[in-house]
């Protein structure tokens, strides 16, 4: 079986990070779960070193920006980590955008809070075509892209 890419996906939410996350597995996507920033400082490796060794094995990033540390003000932020991830080269699946509206840049696709996981599959897909990685399922109507 082919393997469709792998996805770095960046949710702090377990629960979403777990559905989401068995949903693109579902679909043939190797992931790799991380739950951004946490306390105590709320910062990663990304936000102090520029440089994420997830990311350096994903092929598309989906990312909830609403992290628990630019709720307090602290700590690696989603503009930050947004930065990071478009800066290299990725296409960034953007959950409920909207604080990245100043900063957004590169390739986005943006999705509604609280997506179905069909619908982060398809954009997944999409992302995959834009960069050039292999599909083995077109897209189709009931991806809730094409809709």
């Amino acid at each position: 079986m082919p393997q469709q890419g792998t996805v770095l996906l960046v949710e702090s939410d377990e629960g979403e990070r777990e559905r989401l996350g068995e949903a693109l597995e579902q679909a043939g996507y190797q992931v790799i779960a991380c739950p951004g920033p946490t306390s105590p400082d709320y910062t990663c490796i990304g936000g102090r070193e520029g440089f994420c060794p997830l990311l350096e094995r994903a092929d598309v990033v989906v990312l909830d920006p609403w992290l628990a540390g630019d709720e307090i003000g602290v700590g690696t932020s989603s503009e930050e980590l947004f930065a990071l991830y478009a800066g290299s080269g990725r296409t960034v699946v953007a959950i409920d955008a909207t604080p990245l509206d100043a900063v957004a840049r590169g390739s986005m696709i943006r999705l509604d809070r609280n997506p179905e996981p069909q619908a982060v599959v398809a954009a997944v897909r999409v992302a995959a075509e834009w960069d050039g990685f292999v599909l083995r399922h077109p897209l189709g109507e009931g991806d809730g892209l094409l809709d």
